[in-house]
């Protein structure tokens, strides 16, 4: 479980709560018509921005905020991929079938490339182009919670429009007036709260994975051309952390 998310969300929640029952207006807090009117159209317009298939990984990618996948730390593929360029040193590129078994999906596919004789720059397009659809796909999902980021507080507005038409509708019935402007302001909270803890901090977790994720791979790649060219561990190592140096200098 990513203890960032759920102490981010407990702790933004928990201050919300405690400025609306400061206000005692805890009890405005549900609305079905507005939640209905944020959400279903949040949801609704995201679905005519992005195909299918995309909206199809919106729910599990909510999910990966939570519990999101283990990805290696930058360090340890280093020291991983060095100790399997050892055996390589040892035993031959014929061994990496063996040593790579329990490895990574993609670090086995490069193995298999390499094993049935690709040339080097067939086996880098090979795989620069298979993290090229990999992070095409995270992006995708990221616009997705992005976008709702941005739908979610204009039907709040929306919202409120709607409410706003209905006291003036209902100027000489109190009663129907104040559920109108229920609906008014209630609707600008969902959306809100739908676009600051739930749809944008969901976009900005799902890219720090998939650089993780990514970088991984791309160290992934030095390692499995060194395999092929029976390079020496240190060689390897220095490679390594010279790109990861310069990752760290790009992002900076």
């Amino acid at each position: 479980m990513d203890f960032s998310t759920v102490l981010g969300l407990i702790m933004g929640v928990g201050c919300v709560w405690y400025a609306m029952a400061a206000g005692d207006i805890m009890s405005l807090l549900w609305d079905k018509p507005s939640f209905i009117l944020v959400v279903g159209g949040t949801i609704a317009s995201t679905m005519m921005t992005f195909p299918l298939d995309v909206m199809k990984d919106v729910p599990s990618s909510l999910l990966l905020t939570f519990f999101p996948k283990k990805v290696t730390r930058p360090l340890l593929v280093i020291s991983r991929l060095c100790e399997i360029a050892k055996t390589v040193k040892t035993k031959g590129v014929d061994s990496l079938t063996e040593s790579t078994a329990k490895d990574d999906k993609f670090l086995r596919s490069g193995v298999k490339l390499i094993l049935s004789e690709w040339h080097e720059d067939d086996i880098k397009d090979s795989l620069e182009k298979d993290m090229e659809f990999t992070l095409e796909r995270h992006q995708q999902v990221q616009k997705a919670f992005a976008a709702m980021g941005g739908y979610g507080p204009v039907y709040g507005l929306l919202g409120t429009l709607v409410g706003i038409l209905g006291v003036l509708r209902f100027l000489d019935n109190p009663k129907a007036m104040g559920a109108a402007m229920t609906v008014a302001i209630v609707t600008t909270f969902y959306g809100i709260f739908m676009a600051n803890f739930i749809a944008l901090p969901t976009a900005g977790k799902l890219e720090s994975y998939s650089d993780k994720e990514l970088l991984g791979k791309q160290l992934m790649l030095i390692g499995l051309l060194s395999f092929k060219k029976e390079e020496t561990p240190l060689v390897l190592r220095r490679k390594l952390e010279k790109f990861v140096a310069a990752r760290l200098r790009k992002d900076e």
